[in-house]
């Protein structure tokens, strides 16, 4: 299983720039919208939602959990 995100950025009907930094390869596919089933972390000031992974891997990125 990667442990890597992805970045994607598209124009919002208004003409923003929206980014959604998701998990790649994740247990559960996630929807680039703010209400995703995962509870994203919204910058509204930058248009940018950071959405939390289903195989709990921040907790290998912040040193929480250690790999087994």
């Amino acid at each position: 299983m990667g442990m890597t995100w992805a970045l994607i950025s598209f124009q919002s009907e208004m003409g923003n720039t929206v980014r959604h930094i998701v998990p790649e390869d994740d247990l559960r596919e996630h929807d680039l919208i703010p209400d995703c089933w995962c509870e994203p972390t919204l910058d509204e000031e930058n248009w940018t939602a950071v959405h939390n992974s289903a195989d709990n891997r921040e907790a290998f990125e912040t040193g929480k959990r250690k790999p087994s």
